[in-house]
């Protein structure tokens, strides 16, 4: 027993739990929002239920997840539904942590994961039990990109579930592809597995959805691409600026080029960043690309750069490195808790929106809140 218990790499944990308290502290003033009567009131488990898109994405996990909780612990609290969501949140961040582990040191590995614990540039997907769909897409998807070239069938699982329970999954499943054509060609045809499965949903009732939105369009899309990775990138330090955004996605570029040959994990998350604003570009840029800065889409893409960043400072000759690194860190930590002190306050003015609202009118499309 005190062996396995001195294998256990208790850093990690501890930062977990510490941003775990914090994320509680923050989640008091959390409960049922909007798109959350919709799925509560409008859904069960009939496969139409279950498989009808939520806008354009296939939710069917958050579906039965949502009916499940209902089933078993009611509305009372909201706990157990925002419980969900920090779980997989913290399971992002020890993905973050296992990534940049495995390329550099445990120091750096940390900090990644420090900044990914307190991403409060997409602090509205953290606190926000809804989002769980997005996260554990992500979660999912990540450790399919992570697992994949030594077990492509492990990956595929991953992917499915990643899949049937967001559209952020396609990224992740453009990711995997790339991470496996860099490393094990072979085992391309595993992913045929969960884009089969989406392809047959999307053929049978998912275009439904994009139909009901817009037809997809190229139109405006490089903008929005270029727009959201600056705001991911500047997300990732823990600012709003698109300036910074621009400049450490400048310093990522050189890095790239400079610091040669870069894992190919890196190449495949970057890839699945670009992939994720290529595809909601063609439904969602002719709203504008200021839309490609929402905070949900940022929680979706900073890791990519935090983990991206992380390992190339590490790859910068000390003592030089070590600095800029540590002054990053120090910046993205503290403007992403400041950040998320803000998407707090940002969703408990939209929860008290809607209090004079009936649960039905929260969930509809034209609520204002």
């Amino acid at each position: 027993m005190r062996g396995r218990l001195e294998r256990i790499d208790w850093p990690p944990l501890a930062l977990a739990l510490a941003a775990l308290i914090f994320l509680v502290w923050l989640g008091r003033d959390m409960t049922f929002y909007h798109d959350e009567w919709a799925l509560i009131l409008k859904r069960d488990l009939s496969i139409n239920g279950i498989f009808a898109p939520h806008n354009e994405h296939l939710s069917a996990t958050l579906v039965v997840l949502y009916r499940v909780l209902i089933g078993t612990v009611g509305l009372g609290s909201y706990w157990p539904y925002l419980g969900v969501t920090f779980a997989l949140h913290l399971i992002v961040a020890g993905l973050v942590y296992v990534i940049v582990r495995r390329e550099t040191w445990a120091g750096w590995a940390l900090g990644a994961m420090a900044v990914m614990l307190v991403l409060g540039s997409g602090g509205d997907d953290i606190l926000w039990a809804f989002q769980s769909a997005t996260i554990g897409a992500m979660a999912a998807g990540i450790g399919a990109m992570v697992v994949a070239p030594r077990r492509p069938g492990l990956a595929a699982v991953l992917l499915t579930v990643s899949v049937a329970t967001s559209g952020a999954s396609l990224a992740f499943l453009a990711g995997t592809g790339v991470h496996l054509l860099l490393t094990r060609p072979r085992a391309l045809p595993w992913l045929l597995v969960p884009a089969g499965l989406y392809f047959a949903w999307y053929v049978t009732i998912g275009h439904s959805g994009i139909a009901a939105l817009r037809s997809p369009s190229l139109d405006g899309v490089p903008e929005y691409v270029a727009v959201g990775l600056a705001a991911s990138a500047a997300g990732a330090l823990g600012s709003t600026a698109q300036a910074v955004g621009l400049a450490a996605c400048v310093a990522v570029a050189v890095g790239l080029v400079v610091f040669r040959p870069i894992p190919p994990i890196v190449l495949a998350l970057l890839a699945a960043g670009v992939a994720f604003f290529v595809i909601a570009g063609t439904v969602r840029a002719e709203l504008g690309s200021e839309q490609a800065t929402a905070p949900r889409y940022v929680y979706i893409v900073a890791p990519v750069f935090i983990v991206a960043g992380a390992i190339l400072l590490a790859r910068v000759p000390r003592p030089l490195g070590l600095r800029i690194a540590e002054v990053a860190l120090i910046f993205a930590f503290i403007g992403n808790v400041v950040l998320l002190l803000a998407a707090h306050d940002r969703l408990v003015s939209k929860i008290e929106c809607e209090r004079s609202m009936t649960p039905l009118a929260r969930g509809s499309a034209g609520n204002p809140c």
